[in-house]
């Protein structure tokens, strides 16, 4: 498989595009700088002993959340308390040791026990604010490096569950044991494979320097201090996402290209190699396709190549994707249509998870199919295609109605709610009142107000299209309210009112 990343540089805004095989696949958007992975010096707002949590103020508007699970502690069975989110995406623990640690959380102490309000800790952000909801904390600090995640205060070495060659886990799980600080943990992330001692041996004298540098500097702080600072979205990239699939980075800009160089050679010599400096008057994104790929990825439907179509609608609950055969009919039945139409959907679905970044539940409607051996390949082709996705998934079986339930981890907003703002007319449901339906409700409201207050003639001022359906087809009502109420209606249009807006004026 051949995979680019794009970096477009803008003083307003940065993107990075995953290309694989000629598609976009994956985007980032960074327009401020993100918190996940900074480290402030916090006070407790409020313990929550009801939910298990607590609010923590770390010098923002909103105030940051802070469970008991991820709460470092030296206290009650040594106090592992891993956090999921301490995997910093696909970096973490084995299965197996996830489930080993998932326990320890759902029975982490009474939080009254650890914390009180107006305590002082440092706390690390572990998901960026979501719609409105404020930013997930942890005091399991982790720093991530090129190799390792370094954690502080956690006795803790785990790998990265991706590196599945049990010869190279035991190889690299001996390193860490050996180079293992005198305080602290480690996680071996997935580029960790193949390298030698030596070389993250480095990596780990790198990160404790940096977190003896981030302990001096919280010893003075004040309380809502930003202590340590998450680098951009095109360093964290390199960092987190080059592995050795990917074949070249294109950046256009040239200072980012200069500290994406910089960075690489202190850091990661073998990637240097791979950077280009593009330097062509055509959009980077534009040469790849990448700005068609986010136009379609905003909108509902997607076709597909058989005449087919997907739906996709994210609401607050769940996502739900529907399958539709459309147009095509080069089957010899309907069974065989519905399969043929569902394993190509399947590709796209996959494709377009990762690209708008959709995540939470997901529920498919997948069309009607009969005979289990298409259902059960069906299913196989799907946990296939999701193979390809680094976010975390889980799939429940096909269901008698042809649903299929699956989670996808959510680690920031949506391509969508990144990029689009909800309808200011139909506030987000996607439906306005009907023109006829706003007629009817003003002639109600005609009819209240002549009633309540003493007048001799009324007039209506509303929206161009409203008024020109008041002298048309409504035009027979207007004329029997005017003879109900015994008084003169006179319409008035005005262009800067919204289609639903009018107002009923006493004369």
């Amino acid at each position: 498989m051949s995979v680019d990343l794009l970096v477009n540089v803008t003083p307003f805004e940065t993107r990075v595009a995953r290309i694989e095989n000629g598609q976009a696949e994956e985007i980032y958007i960074e327009r401020e700088r993100g918190l996940k992975g900074n480290i402030y010096k916090a006070r407790v707002q409020r313990v929550l002993p009801g939910i298990q949590a607590a609010f923590v103020d770390i010098g923002m508007d909103k105030a940051g959340f802070l469970y008991a699970g991820d709460i470092a502690t030296s206290k009650h069975g040594g106090g592992a308390y891993l956090s999921d989110e301490m995997e910093h995406g696909e970096e973490g623990e084995s299965s197996e040791e996830a489930a080993a640690s998932s326990q320890p959380r759902r029975n982490a102490p009474p939080i009254a026990n650890l914390l009180r309000d107006g305590q002082e800790l440092m706390v690390q952000v572990s998901r960026e604010p979501i719609a409105s909801k404020g930013p997930r904390l942890t005091s399991q600090i982790g720093l991530a490096g090129r190799y390792l995640v370094y954690l502080p205060y956690l006795e803790h070495t785990g790998i990265a569950r991706r590196l599945e060659d049990p010869a190279e886990r035991e190889r690299l799980l001996a390193i860490a044991h050996a180079i293992a600080p005198a305080k602290g943990g480690l996680i071996i992330r997935t580029v960790a494979e193949g390298k030698a001692a030596d070389e993250i041996q480095q990596d780990l004298d790198y990160l404790l320097r940096l977190w003896n540098d981030i302990e001096k500097r919280s010893k003075n702080a004040a309380l809502g201090t930003l202590i340590h600072k998450e680098l951009n979205l095109y360093l964290r990239v390199m960092r987190d996402y080059v592995d050795e699939e990917v074949e070249k980075i294109h950046i256009d800009s040239r200072e980012a290209y200069e500290s994406m160089k910089k960075f690489a050679r202190r850091f990661m010599p073998e990637v240097a190699k791979k950077l280009y400096y593009y330097p062509g008057e055509r959009p980077i994104f534009d040469v790849y396709g990448v700005e068609d790929a986010i136009e379609s990825a905003l909108k509902r439907r997607v076709k597909l190549k058989s005449g087919g179509h997907i739906v996709i609608d994210q609401t607050e609950a769940l996502i739900a994707i529907d399958v539709n055969s459309g147009s095509f009919v080069g089957s010899r039945n309907m069974e065989e249509t519905g399969f043929k139409t569902n394993l190509e959907a399947v590709h796209e679905i996959v494709h377009q998870l990762r690209l708008r970044n959709l995540g939470g539940i997901i529920v498919v409607d997948f069309i009607d199919m009969q005979e289990e051996e298409n259902k059960q390949r069906l299913m196989e082709v799907l946990a296939e295609a999701l193979k390809r996705d680094k976010a975390k998934t889980h799939i429940v079986q096909l269901s008698e109605l042809g649903l299929v339930e699956m989670t996808r981890k959510r680690t920031r907003d949506s391509l969508g709610r990144m990029l689009m703002k909800e309808c200011d007319r139909c506030c987000g449901i996607g439906l306005a009142k009907s023109p006829t339906t706003i007629c009817y409700q003003l002639f109600r409201e005609v009819v209240a107000e002549a009633r309540a207050y003493p007048c001799e003639k009324l007039m209506v001022i509303a929206h161009p299209s409203i008024i020109d359906l008041l002298l048309g087809e409504e035009n027979e009502g207007v004329l029997q309210l005017e003879g109900f109420l015994s008084k003169q209606i006179s319409l008035k249009s005005d262009d800067s009112f919204s289609p639903d807006h009018y107002e009923v004026v006493l004369q």
